[in-house]
């Protein structure tokens, strides 16, 4: 997102200014965040004290903040937002590692049974429409192709359509222009596949497969090979996986919450988005 003017002060002294919202980041060392202080800002300012605690860089035009903890202490960030003159602060404390690992809870495998299907991955090329949860967080991304047509949402504000043939780009504003163009060019192109529907594929050694299929379990209403797998760092990581193109539409490590896909249209050759359906300057329609 183009941004008309980002600044980046360090300020090695303590002294800071109340500012309207204050965000609380507990760290140890080693630690990575990103900070995004407003839904929506051009014109963005940081104040940073103690630099030697953490290491910081932009991201995305300066509309978020990288943060790596490097050392054990205390640091604070400012954001101004000058379009309004409205600030926020995140207040850093960063502390050592925890001395002793914490053990990952691991489910019990289920007796694994003979695999006699063939597995071959041939994820969607083009003409999709998949949503992806991450129930941890409950958290949508969601991937769209149409042709030379791709868009992406993270579920978090952050919404872009981008051309692929023609380098036209696009974010999204829903307080202000609606669809407004960007920098062409300045995208990543979905590509082959992305995870996890690319995860079993790019994971897991398919030499043998009996020794990780556990049976078959409805996902999304398609019967699925459901793989168990052991890896050598003692991580477990399970697998529901589309037999008729080997894409996981479910992937859970250990006990922890799964990412799983919750759209998954494989059929979608016609966009209901997107800066053509746009009528006017001020025209909000997503």
């Amino acid at each position: 997102m183009r941004k008309a003017l980002f600044t980046l002060l360090i300020l090695c002294t303590a002294a800071m200014t109340m500012a309207q919202e204050e965000t609380e980041f507990k760290m140890i060392v080693g630690d990575t965040i990103v900070w995004k202080p407003f839904s929506d800002c051009n014109m963005l300012g940081y104040n940073i004290s103690g630099p030697k605690v953490i290491s910081f860089k932009p991201v995305h035009f300066g509309e978020k903040i990288e943060i790596i903890a490097k050392q054990v202490g205390n640091s604070s960030i400012i954001a101004t937002c000058n379009d309004n003159d409205t600030k926020a602060v995140a207040v850093i404390t960063v502390k050592e590692p925890y001395a002793e690992a914490v053990v990952a809870e691991k489910p019990m495998k289920p007796a694994t049974q003979s695999f006699t299907g063939k597995y071959s991955f041939n994820p969607p090329a083009d003409h999709y429409f998949v949503t992806i949860l991450n129930t941890e967080n409950n958290v949508k991304d969601t991937y769209v192709k149409v042709g030379d047509n791709e868009a992406y949402n993270d579920g978090q504000g952050i919404d872009r359509f981008w051309n692929l043939k023609t380098g036209k780009n696009w974010y999204y504003r829903p307080d202000a222009q609606g669809w407004t163009d960007d920098v062409d060019w300045e995208f990543e192109p979905l590509g082959e596949s992305f995870a996890p529907l690319n995860s079993f594929a790019n994971e897991v050694n398919k030499d043998d497969l009996s020794q990780y299929y556990v049976g078959m379990e409805k996902v999304l209403d398609i019967d699925c090979w459901h793989f168990f797998v052991d890896f050598e760092d003692g991580t477990v990581i399970q697998y529901w996986v589309d037999p008729a193109n080997g894409c996981t539409l479910k992937r859970q490590v250990n006990t922890e919450a799964p990412r799983v896909v919750t759209v998954y249209d494989l059929k979608y050759t016609r966009l209901y988005f997107g800066p053509s359906f746009k009528k006017g300057l001020h025209d909000t329609t997503r």
